[in-house]
């Protein structure tokens, strides 16, 4: 994974610019981080141009390997690319802003309104939308990542035990680790052979 110089950065990216579009991001982070990577990607390789959609690929993949929350760790690394330590930190305020200011309210009416029936509707309407923008994120990065017939059918059969079975998460990214070395192996192997 290459994830891209802040040479390559756009040079014209302002903080207060780069604080309003992940607050803006940050808005939406009903469902957790996962649900917020479609609208990330949207903002910021199609609308602001800031990145390549294949660099925001490699910046999801390496947010999910630190600590932390998917979503931040995101817009953290991005920020970072576009201006360094300053853009880190104001691309992680932003996205943590509107989340942080909603459940401060939310804990402060909770009480009046956990008990009206509208409110619950609201909520149970919200889920089938993170459902699909989860399943639309995910169908996307697959097909980012799986490159040609065989990478689909992996990464179709991966998907299938994880749902049919829920084996322990680390079990597949040890066997990912395996056959990522396998593979490279045998490609070197080859390579040499040629």
């Amino acid at each position: 994974m290459q994830v891209a110089s802040r040479e390559n950065a756009a040079p014209d990216v302002g903080l207060f610019s780069m604080f309003l579009s992940f607050a803006k991001i940050g808005a939406f982070l009903i469902g957790g981080g996962y649900a917020m990577l479609p609208l990330l990607e949207d903002e910021i390789v199609r609308r602001k141009r800031w990145s390549t959609s294949e660099e925001v690929s490699d910046f999801f993949a390496l947010a999910q390997l630190l600590p932390g929350v998917i979503a931040v760790n995101t817009a953290m690394l991005v920020g970072n690319r576009l201006r360094g330590l300053a853009g880190n930190v104001v691309a992680a305020l932003g996205v943590v802003s509107v989340p942080f200011a909603l459940i401060a309210a939310y804990a402060v009416a909770y009480s009046q309104l956990s008990d009206m029936p509208a409110v619950m509707k609201v909520l149970e309407g919200v889920r089938p939308a993170v459902a699909g923008m989860m399943l639309a994120m995910g169908w996307n990065m697959m097909r980012k990542s799986a490159k040609g017939a065989w990478g689909m059918a992996l990464a179709l059969v991966v998907a299938v035990v994880a749902v049919a079975w829920n084996p322990p998460m680390v079990l597949f990214i040890l066997a990912a680790i395996a056959a990522g070395v396998l593979w490279n192996a045998i490609a070197a192997w080859k390579g040499r052979c040629a």
